[in-house]
């Protein structure tokens, strides 16, 4: 009998990971029920990071199994154990549960598409139909176990016991140059992005979009640090999921991931040299200024016609764009007026507002500055370590199928 189980919720600011506890929920499966019983690799899903009740990078894990039918409670009972013992009780934390058997609800998709970019409440996730358990988390493990993978991509996390060695640089820049675009995200100038920095069991996670790549980046990363265990997620992130299936409302709503096109008509530096501006429909944006070229980038961009993409969040009694990336689809430029008759350049006669043609003499009492619209397409994203997960880099153009099965590579250990 085919299963499907997902997992949310389960880590704090002070540590954990739920990355970590399907891990231990895999080896368990493993001991139980043998790697046979793996349909696909474990599930890794990235929904909307704007959500105000997340713990951290706002992650769920799915894993899609097939069992006796006899053992789905045994399964369930397992899952439960689990998950209650390897939860950070702290804060928000609010671990949750849910299963389907057999076939995926077409409501849990809908979960999953609402999750990538809006709030979506408990009481949604429970009529599903799927088996639930806990809090807050049943939300994102609905929504891991509704998932479409139209595309996807890869990371192997890799996991320490103890104090976490530092990685250096030099040789996440070899394997870089060595198994790139194939692992991508692995430094941002002299910052390894590999290795987090919290309190949480995550060694290392490289990215990738193939099993075999990561398998040799962990072989040549193997050489500098021993982690205790890792684990190979399937994954949406850098897919641009959010935008191709994600579900977005014409009215601005709090919390949720939002498109806005328009003309910048203001953008300026605060003190703290935050970048703050407004379109042309009075909807009034934030780019921070870690997000580097991003920022620089939207000021010099006044009288642009721009799409800014973000998440909407409340200040006071209003609603601020805080853009993640955006595209530049054409400017507004200034063009001095030619003469009529011979096509030369007109000068000021003073204050009159008077101008005359430098070639031919005709004298103008009137002439007025016009606009010209001109026609662009550039992308513009932050540099690669402020990018949020499922943003699509644009050096990504190798396309993978999603044809990988766990029993081509070895993907857990």
């Amino acid at each position: 009998m085919r299963v499907y189980i997902g997992i949310d919720d389960t880590d704090s600011h002070r540590g954990g990971c739920t990355t970590y506890v399907g891990y231990i929920l895999a080896k368990e499966v493993i001991k139980r029920w043998g790697r046979h019983a793996f349909l696909d690799f474990p599930r890794l899903v990235r929904l909307n990071p704007n959500v105000p009740f997340k713990t951290r990078g706002n992650a769920a894990v799915a894993l899609a199994l097939e069992i006796p039918e006899g053992d789905i409670e045994e399964l369930w009972r397992l899952a439960v154990e689990v998950v209650s013992t390897n939860t950070d009780f702290v804060g928000k934390t609010s671990p949750g549960l849910a299963m389907a058997v057999g076939k995926v609800p077409e409501r849990a998709r809908l979960v999953y598409r609402h999750a990538l970019t809006q709030i979506v409440s408990i009481d949604a996730a429970e009529r599903t139909g799927l088996a639930t358990w806990g809090g807050r988390g049943k939300i994102g493990a609905v929504a891991a176990v509704g998932a479409e993978w139209r595309k996807s991509t890869f990371e192997l996390i890799a996991y320490r016991g103890g104090d976490r060695a530092p990685i250096p640089l030099e040789a996440v820049k070899t394997m870089d140059l060595l198994t790139y675009p194939y692992t991508f995200h692995n430094y941002d100038k002299k910052r390894v992005l590999i290795q987090p920095r919290g309190p949480d069991p995550v060694y290392y996670g490289v990215r990738g979009i193939t099993p075999h790549h990561l398998l040799w980046a962990k072989h040549y990363l193997d050489q500098y640090v021993k982690p205790t265990g890792w684990v190979i997620y399937r994954t949406n992130q850098a897919t641009d999921a959010h935008l191709e299936l994600g579900v977005f409302y014409k009215e601005p709503l709090p919390y949720s991931y939002y498109i806005a096109r328009g003309l910048v008509v203001e953008a300026r530096r605060t003190k703290t040299r935050h970048l703050l501006g407004r379109l042309d429909d009075g909807l009034e944006f934030v780019v921070y200024r870690h997000l580097g070229g991003l920022a620089g980038e939207i000021e010099r961009c006044r009288m642009c016609y721009v799409e800014l993409r973000g998440g909407l969040k409340p200040r006071g009694d209003k609603l601020f764009l805080y853009v993640e990336s955006g595209v530049v689809l054409g400017r507004y430029i200034k063009t001095r007026p030619r003469c009529v008759y011979c096509g030369g350049s007109l000068e000021s006669l003073g204050r009159s507002g008077a101008r005359r043609c430098r070639k031919c003499g005709t004298v103008y009492h009137t002439s007025e500055i016009k606009w010209l619209y001109v026609r662009e397409s550039r992308y513009i994203i932050p540099r690669p370590g402020m990018r949020r997960h499922l943003l699509r880099p644009p050096g990504l153009d190798v396309e993978i199928p999603n044809y990988f099965s766990p029993g081509d590579v070895e993907w857990i250990g």
